[in-house]
């Protein structure tokens, strides 16, 4: 959600379309002790890069082939999910790791932490649950991929893009960005049938999964935007509903790589966070309000009963 500027790509914290998706929705799990938290497809994808130097030479002509029978073939059920509109197939990640090598080798180091976040990972499912008790708990998978999601969604799992990660410039997000983002994922898993495709309904969908994993993970997931949003707060929300009534584009808000104009990227994700905020705030009842954010079926209720536009007259 922030600071890399070295690709064109969007990192799609959506769900994956439906063809990556079981046919038949499987049994939800509601204990959070029992949710499958999984790096073993990190370790995969580096055995099979190390069989591919060690025993290839790196010859280019073979990543493919050991990525294929190493580590997509062997991987697991949320890696199968992750192909086909993520990794694509072997050939497209071999060809996009042989043009970025140096990023992945550096970035090595990083990704083998993820198993590290698995105990704090847990202890936010338990919080979560406290908070929002009609919770259902999907596995979670660490994989590595192409470099376009940071974490995403099936009907049964949580995947999260494990290179995406790092600590200082370079990195989209931040090794302190696991936790928050899988909370995140969490509460995107929680919407069934959202309502919605616009401006608003989408920015209030991202906007409230943000809260949600800031309230209970104690980290906002964007420490670049949020700054910015605060000092502009006033100005963005009018032009957000400028923006909103006259039908703006979502990718003027978010999902935008390089917004060009040299305000942070995901804005969008910031005015859905502080109307959800101002929401929960003024709320008496807080665990029907969070209950309210979570499922998101009434956005333009929890604005009508944010008071956030009084802010502002």
């Amino acid at each position: 959600m922030k600071q890399i500027r070295l690709l064109l790509f969007v990192v799609a914290l959506v769900p994956l379309a439906a063809s990556a998706q079981s046919k038949a929705a499987p049994e939800l799990n509601h204990d959070p002790d029992k949710a499958l938290i999984s790096a073993n497809d990190v370790r995969l994808f580096w055995t099979a890069y190390d069989l591919w130097v060690n025993r290839d030479q790196g010859a280019p002509d073979k990543l493919a082939g050991v990525l294929q029978h190493e580590y997509l073939d062997k991987g697991s059920e949320g890696l199968r999910s992750f192909i086909p509109n993520r990794i694509i197939s072997a050939d497209h990640l071999a060809s996009f790791i042989l043009g970025h090598r140096s990023y992945y080798e550096a970035v090595r180091h990083n990704t083998e932490q993820m198993e590290s976040f698995i105990p704090e990972i847990r202890k936010n499912f338990v919080a979560f649950k406290s908070l929002y008790p009609n919770a259902s708990f999907p596995a979670v998978y660490f994989v590595i991929g192409a470099q376009n999601s940071g974490g995403t969604s099936s009907d049964h799992a949580l995947i999260i893009g494990s290179e995406m990660f790092g600590q200082g410039k370079g990195y989209l997000l931040q090794l302190a960005d696991v936790v928050p983002l899988v909370v995140h994922e969490l509460t995107h898993f929680q919407q069934k049938n959202p309502p919605g495709s616009d401006l608003f309904h989408v920015a209030m969908r991202e906007g409230g999964a943000d809260f949600v994993a800031e309230l209970v993970s104690g980290r906002h997931i964007d420490e670049e935007t949020k700054p910015y949003g605060d000092s502009h707060e006033e100005e963005l929300w009018r032009q957000f509903q400028r923006d909103v009534r006259s039908g703006g584009k979502v990718g003027d808000w978010m999902y935008v790589f390089e917004p060009g104009d040299g305000k942070p990227r995901d804005l969008g994700y910031y005015m859905g966070y502080k109307i959800c905020q101002s929401f929960y705030q003024i709320s008496r009842d807080k665990q029907l309000a969070l209950k309210t954010i979570i499922e998101m079926q009434s956005p333009d209720d929890i604005l009508a009963n944010s008071a956030y536009e009084k802010r502002f007259n």
